[in-house]
């Protein structure tokens, strides 16, 4: 194991350690003395974005099945020996990344790492547990389909790329992957994805950082067997081009009580310098009580419950998404004030007050985010996975602090063109009639 202590600044005081496993699996360990548990997480760079176009929703049905049993121990025997150290385990899928992750007690890192491992590295992928969770996986995505807000969602953000892209399909897939998705389908995409190379671990917490890595290393240093008898697809290649987003208007029939309008902007993926910038300009556009959306579309004028703008970044793009959710007959005013907030943001730009504000605001979420381990562990996983440089947390409170007015202005100039954009309304025909009979 090669040990780098220089590559990580220190974390508010605390020490950060890096390495990088005989088998190129990544690790990183940040020191929380004044703790009494630790949080480990393990990323694998594989997300849904990579599934195969036959098999969409792959990476989560993996996610569900690695829980099933390992070829050491039953999917009961998962469960016991972590909750016999107090451990709470768990998995999400994303769009670029599955992440795995535990918070124990400190004195249950070893067991932590051991189960971890075991799930990612070995599991036993059983035909029989892949016919029983079938039906847990099918209810899952009844229960997405069930939900106005997340089909509008996902519709929305489908449609968000052309050409259409892999960025864009349904993390949990369809039920017909679902129904007809094989054990050797499985077998071969873990065995792709899930190489220790292409793997980080990550542990914050109140343990010894050489303990960390003596422990990390027994466990995850472990070569991977391939179980599976054929190959998916011969065509098939993880590579994908960047995504391009899809400008104009659209709208999308969806019989619900509620309209459900998004207006996206592109901005650049997530190793881009116009990250802070941005970051500043959506936290006074969008992102909390006092930012111009909330006070425009919910207190002044009411229209809205759920208003908020954020930044969605990925490895290759990004979109600065504005949302609010109204009723059929207030579609219209609504989605003209989200669009005379963008002409309001290019003609005069922000005050002074605003950006020091949205520094306080910024500044301050990230250092309340440092009080829980899992935040810690999650901030470092994230960066290691993607690519991004893994910063202190003084770092981006200097980089936060240091965007100048000029920054600013450049980046307005840049990005926000109400004329270059996706609009996408979701609802109910009358939403639709009240838009376009104003326009006419």
């Amino acid at each position: 194991m090669v040990v780098d202590h220089q590559d990580q600044p220190a974390v508010l005081g605390l020490g950060a350690n890096r390495a990088l496993l005989d088998n190129g699996c990544t690790v990183l360990v940040e020191e929380v003395p004044g703790s009494r548990s630790i949080s480990a997480g393990v990323w694998v760079k594989a997300g849904s974005r990579h599934d195969p176009p036959a098999a969409k929703g792959l990476a989560h049905i993996i996610e569900h099945l690695l829980f099933k049993g390992t070829l050491a121990r039953s999917a009961e025997q998962i469960a016991l020996d972590a909750e016999s150290v107090g451990a709470m385990i768990n998995a999400a899928t994303g769009k670029e990344t599955t992440f795995y992750y535990a918070d124990a007690p400190s004195e249950g890192l070893d067991v932590v790492l051991d189960v971890l491992a075991d799930l990612v590295l070995d599991p036993a992928l059983d035909p029989d547990e892949l016919e029983r969770e079938r039906g847990v996986l099918l209810e899952e995505i009844r229960n997405r389909d069930d939900d106005p807000d997340q089909c509008a969602y996902e519709w929305f953000f489908r449609e968000l790329w052309t050409p259409p892209h892999p960025l864009g399909e349904p993390i949990l897939g369809d039920c017909s992957t679902v129904e007809t998705i094989t054990r050797n389908t499985v077998a071969v995409h873990h065995h792709a994805c899930y190489a220790p190379s292409n793997c980080v671990v990550v542990v914050c917490g109140a343990v010894p950082a050489d303990r960390v890595m003596g422990h990390v290393e027994k466990w995850f240093s472990r070569s991977k067997t391939f179980s599976g008898s054929s190959v998916l697809d011969p065509t098939f290649s993880p590579t994908q081009p960047a995504p391009a987003m899809r400008l104009g208007e659209r709208f999308l029939e969806h019989r619900a009580g509620q309209t459900h309008i998004y207006v996206a902007l592109p901005v650049p993926d997530i190793h881009h310098e116009d990250r802070f910038p941005l970051e500043l300009l959506n936290t006074v556009l969008g992102d909390g009580m006092s930012s111009r959306l909330f006070q425009e579309i919910r207190e002044k004028h009411g229209l809205a419950y759920s208003v908020a703008s954020y930044v969605s970044r990925y490895s290759d793009a990004g979109a600065w998404i504005l949302y609010a959710g109204v009723s059929a007959e207030n579609a219209r005013r609504t989605r003209d004030l989200l669009m005379e907030q963008l002409t309001e943001l290019r003609r005069h730009g922000v005050s002074p007050q605003e950006i020091k504000l949205a520094k306080a605001k910024l500044r301050g979420h990230l250092i309340l985010s440092l009080e829980t381990n899992g935040h810690r562990m999650a901030r470092l996983g994230n960066a290691a996975a993607l690519g991004r440089p893994l910063l202190s947390v003084d770092e981006v409170i200097h980089l936060l602090d240091s965007v100048s007015d000029e920054e600013i202005e450049r980046v307005i100039d840049l990005y926000v063109k109400p004329d270059r954009l996706n609009l996408s309304v979701i609802g109910p025909e009358q939403a639709h009639v009240a838009v376009t009979e104003a326009e006419r």
